[in-house]
This record gives C-alpha cells, sequence and structure tokens, in this order.
C-alpha cells in the first residue's frame, strides 16, 4: 500500500501540469466558464487576440469608408444639384429683400391660434377625456395692456355645473391678478374673460409668465396653463411716414420712439394693397438712441417685379426688437401703435434696373455646382 502512494502522487502531479498548460481542456471538462480561471499566459493571448480582432476590424472599415466617396454617388450629386439652384434663386436677391413664393409661411396668426394649449384629464367616469383648450389672445404682452383669455371645454358631461377662473402667474408665485371666466354659451363650452395688467405692481410681472386656468367639473378639479411673454416695451413703431426710391431699392423707414438705446432688428411683410398678396420678407438692423429712431426697409426693384406688383402696398407683422447687451438675457421687444401701415408705390420705370449681385454667394454657388457636378466620361 506504501508503494502505491508516490506513483498516485506522480499521476496528481502530472494531472496539475496539464491542467496549468491546457486550460481549454479545462474549459471543456470542468466546471462552468464563468467558474474557471484562466492561466495569466491564457489571458495574454485571449488580449492579443481581441485586439488583433478589433483592430482588422477596424481596418476594414477605414478601407470600406475610404473606398465610398459620397459625392461620387448620383443620387448625392443630384441633391446637391437641387441646393445649388435653390440657392441660386435666393442669391438674386438681397437677403433683406426676398420674394414670398408660399404665402402660407407668413400667414398671419388669428387671435387665441398662437397661444392655445390642449390638455386631456382621463376619467374612470367617461369613455374620453375631458380636455381643457385654453389660450390667450397673444404670446407677447406690453405693460399696462389688457391679456383676454379664452377656454373652450370638450368631453364635459352636459348635465354637470361647471365654473372656471382665470390666474396670472410668474414662475415663483401667483400675481395678485385674477378673474372669473364667463360662459359664452348655454351648454357651458366656451369661457371668456379678461385681466388688466395695469392693476399689478410691476415687480411681480416678469419677462415669462403663466395664466392658469383653474376649472371645476361637478366635484372634480382640474387646471391647466398658458405660457406668455410679459415687458416693457424697449420703443414703439408710431409710423411709416413715407417711401421713396433710391437706386434700385424701395425705401420704407419705420419710425420708432425709443425708451431703451441699443441695436435694433426689425422683420416685415409687404403685401399688394390692393390685392392682399404677399409680396416680400423685408429685415432691417441698426443702432437707435433715446427718443426718435428709425429703421430703413428696402425692397429691391428685382424682387418687386418677380412677384409683379409696382404699389401701392401695405407693410405689416413688423416684429422689433433690440438685442441683448452684455450682461442682459432676452432680447427687447418693441411695440407698435397700428399692425398694418400703407406704403406708396412708384412705377417700375422709375427704379434702376440693376441685378443684384453678392460676390460671396456667386462662390458659394460655384463650389455646390463643382460638387453635384458629374464627370464627362468622354475626357477620360
Amino acid at each position: 500500500m506504501n508503494r502505491l502512494l508516490p506513483g498516485l502522487a506522480g499521476i496528481l502531479v502530472v494531472l496539475a501540469i496539464i491542467w496549468v498548460i491546457w486550460p481549454d481542456q479545462a474549459e471543456e471538462t470542468g466546471p462552468p466558464s464563468s467558474s474557471v480561471k484562466i492561466t495569466a499566459p491564457a489571458e495574454n493571448v485571449l488580449e492579443a487576440t481581441i485586439a488583433q480582432n478589433s483592430k482588422s476590424a477596424s481596418s476594414e472599415s477605414s478601407d470600406d469608408e475610404a473606398m465610398f466617396d459620397p459625392y461620387e454617388d448620383e443620387a448625392i450629386r443630384a441633391q446637391m444639384m437641387q441646393v445649388a439652384d435653390l440657392y441660386e434663386d435666393t442669391s438674386k436677391y438681397p437677403h433683406f429683400s426676398q420674394p414670398i413664393t408660399n404665402p402660407d409661411t407668413v400667414k398671419e396668426i388669428e387671435p387665441f391660434e398662437e397661444t392655445e394649449t390642449d390638455t386631456p384629464f382621463p376619467s374612470d367616469e367617461y369613455d374620453e377625456p375631458i380636455r381643457l383648450l385654453a389660450s390667450v389672445d397673444r404670446y407677447q404682452y406690453f405693460q399696462g395692456e389688457t391679456i383676454s383669455v379664452r377656454l373652450r371645454i370638450v368631453g364635459a358631461p352636459s348635465d354637470t355645473f361647471i365654473n372656471a377662473s382665470a390666474t396670472v402667474g410668474a414662475a415663483q408665485n401667483d400675481a395678485p391678478l385674477s378673474t372669473p371666466l364667463n360662459p359664452t354659451s348655454s351648454n357651458y363650452t366656451e369661457f371668456v374673460g379678461s385681466l388688466d395688467t395695469n392693476v399689478v405692481p410691476a415687480h411681480l410681472l416678469t419677462t415669462e409668465m403663466l395664466l392658469k386656468v383653474n376649472v371645476t367639473i361637478g366635484e372634480e378639479s382640474m387646471f391647466t396653463t398658458v405660457p406668455f411673454r410679459y415687458s416693457q416695451a424697449s420703443a414703439q413703431l408710431v409710423t411709416v411716414p413715407y417711401s421713396r426710391i433710391e437706386s434700385e431699392y424701395l425705401l420704407i423707414p419705420l419710425q420708432y420712439t425709443v425708451y431703451r438705446p441699443g441695436y435694433y432688428f426689425a422683420n416685415a411683410i409687404l403685401d399688394d394693397a390692393g390685392t392682399g398678396q404677399p409680396l416680400l420678407r423685408l429685415q432691417a438692423e441698426g443702432p437707435m438712441n433715446q427718443g426718435n429712431g428709425v429703421l430703413m426697409l428696402k425692397a429691391h426693384v428685382r424682387a418687386l417685379k418677380k412677384m409683379g406688383s409696382s404699389g401701392p402696398y401695405t407693410v405689416r407683422s413688423v416684429k422689433t426688437y433690440r438685442g441683448a447687451e452684455d450682461g442682459e438675457v432676452y432680447d427687447l421687444p418693441a411695440s407698435g401703435v397700428r399692425q398694418r401701415f400703407e406704403v406708396q408705390g412708384f412705377p417700375f420705370e422709375q427704379y434702376e434696373d440693376s441685378p443684384y449681385q453678392d460676390e460671396l454667394a456667386a462662390e458659394r454657388l460655384e463650389f455646390l455646382r463643382n460638387l453635384g457636378a458629374v464627370e464627362d466620361s468622354s475626357d477620360e
């Protein structure tokens, strides 16, 4: 029996050596792989293999990317040519005097249309949720203006008492301004109300405001909010005193009473006064000092000819704001005494018929054309 011990010990040593130097076999015959500890040499081999495979995959991916040139693809070339065509049409006119090819893009927003929120309230008692559609008549209000409120209720039972009110609030607290909303229909589905901001202390009215609408339907209470902006006007557009021709441009001055000096920007729509057709998008910018100030809109004659109108015109949808300066968070909007201003037109013969030229735009157009150009195979 003692003679067998050395033999058994030798066999155990051999098996241990095989286990260490043959890890793959140990994985197949031993416990699950999650409990097998791979020896250090095997770990190094595994890491090297993974690195090599990753390098090979990366190399193949790089080769594929190097072989694919997006500008050789015919579809991409065609898209580049379409972009070039659109840019060519746009660059024929100054960026501050662009023809309006799609009237829907400058459609005037109706009161309450811009701000309406639609909030559903699911209920176990009804198949469809009750919806509160609340809105104010404008998104931007100025100091002292009255806020008009409208509420529509959809899905409420007709035999239930409904009560509604509105409160002006800031981000942190409610301002002391609240009003009941009065029904305008016999079935209590539409309500209106108004709030006079003159009665609110100025320090409680911030730039970003919320109108909170509270509704009680029977025993159930619900609410919704409508965001809007409130500020003191940085300037006020008071009139468009005259228009005149200067070279190839129709000059349209916007005259302001300026409360806050600074650098101002204005956007406007020029309509044909007779037909109401939107003609041009106009832009102007420049510094204005406190007191009286003017920003000059300039309509290019080629843009007016493209739209086929020599006037008279109407300027509308004038949006003016003072750019935020260092330390200021918001641009400051300007108000206006009217929504529309009449503008005199002139016969096209009185203008200098000079095409608009922009050297940088011509260079960009040439670049786009080159990207989309198809090489002539006959030259190869």
